[in-house]
């Protein structure tokens, strides 16, 4: 690398970093003032325990504030890099020097290359390791208020209600199950009082827990179903208490991996696997999506003629908002029978030859 190299690379990571650190701040500060009356709600609870649950909110929520945020910080660090040595006329000198001005955007390339793989690395890692608490509402951030949770579909299809939920302990509360259906009809429902995780044998042990059967009437005259009762002491649902308490948000398929998308779309029996298809090919686009934009920025900095820094971000600023909209618009586009993976690659094949286009136009 020559020393233009490491300048740049050096102002462009601290720059993002600086970017990073101010976005998330930001992004604290404004939702714990809008939300601050639900961590006070508990009148029970001292300032340090206040303090406390503030902490463990927001510090587990950082993976995805970072997740949302590194993306676009990335392209205006290096706006911000190329716009101050635009500004200080050093792009002037290096044109003088011999230096076409597409040479400049190589470094920031391969700096972006180290800071995606971290991005990655957040996205694929940290967040589904700590997505049950990711998942937690402003109003339960302590975990001990009872939500319930509705229709919850394992892999074998069996649907699950509970009308309240506690994951820290592993406790479910007016339990009720409808067991896979045979030839598309349902066959039995199960009820209990509570429900217990077992995680050594990956099932919920039941308290007064029965099933309920209905067959043909036998007794006297007349027609009808008779109800008989069966009881079950466990019953193997495939899904856990942390599980369960990420069904309870609509957003939950994002805090997954890539590897668990793929899991969900071999099991063929959610409602809503469109949605989760279109999540898996948003996270393989995503890393091109971040370099497109950082492409898409640039170029509108990199001239040798004196020219108006505040001028070329606002242009840089109209295209990028496009990219957006129409990122927007076909990540939106979700409906059964609908090519997850055509709408995901959309904007790269909008977007791809636009950029392209412009960083081949660089007068040197």
């Amino acid at each position: 690398m020559t020393v233009i190299d490491r300048y740049i690379v050096r102002t462009f990571v601290v720059g993002y970093l600086i970017l990073v650190g101010v976005g998330v701040g930001m992004y604290v500060l404004i939702d714990l003032l809008i939300n601050l009356d639900d961590f006070l709600e508990d009148r029970t609870l001292t300032g340090l325990q206040v303090l406390g649950l503030m902490f463990d909110f927001y510090g587990h929520n950082l993976p995805l504030y970072y997740a949302q945020l590194g993306g676009p910080m990335m392209a205006v660090a290096a706006a911000f890099t190329l716009g101050r040595m635009l500004k200080n006329n050093e792009l002037t000198a290096l044109v003088a020097a011999g230096m076409p001005l597409q040479r400049l955007v190589v470094p920031l390339l391969l700096s972006s290359f180290g800071l995606t793989a971290l991005w990655m690395a957040n996205r694929e890692c940290v967040m589904p390791a700590f997505a049950a608490q990711i998942a937690r509402r402003h109003e339960d951030a302590s975990g001990a208020r009872p939500l319930g949770v509705y229709c919850a579909r394992d892999e074998h299809r069996a649907i699950l209600t509970a009308l309240q939920v506690f994951p820290r302990e592993g406790l479910l509360r007016r339990v009720f199950i409808f067991e896979p259906p045979v030839e598309g009809k349902p066959t039995h429902l199960l009820e209990a009082d509570e429900a217990r995780w077992d995680a050594a044998r990956r099932t919920w042990r039941l308290e007064r827990g029965r099933r309920i059967l209905m067959g043909e009437a036998t007794d006297g005259p007349g027609v009808g179903q008779a109800i008989r009762y069966e009881p079950v002491d466990e019953y193997a649902f495939g899904l856990g208490p942390e599980e369960l308490a990420l069904r309870r948000g609509s957003q939950w398929a994002d805090l997954l991996s890539l590897r668990q998308l793929n899991q969900l779309m071999r099991s063929h029996s959610l409602p809503n696997l469109a949605t989760i298809d279109m999540a898996r090919h948003i996270r393989l686009t995503h890393p091109l999506l971040q370099w497109l934009l950082l492409l898409l920025a640039v170029p509108f900095f990199l001239t040798c003629q004196p020219a108006n820094v505040l001028a070329a971000g606002g242009r840089a600023l109209l295209l990028t908002g496009s990219f957006y909209l129409i990122l927007f618009v076909a990540h939106s586009a979700v409906q059964e029978g609908t090519k997850a993976a055509i709408i995901a690659w959309i904007p790269l094949l909008i977007f791809g030859p636009i950029a392209a286009v412009q960083l081949s136009n660089i007068r040197t």
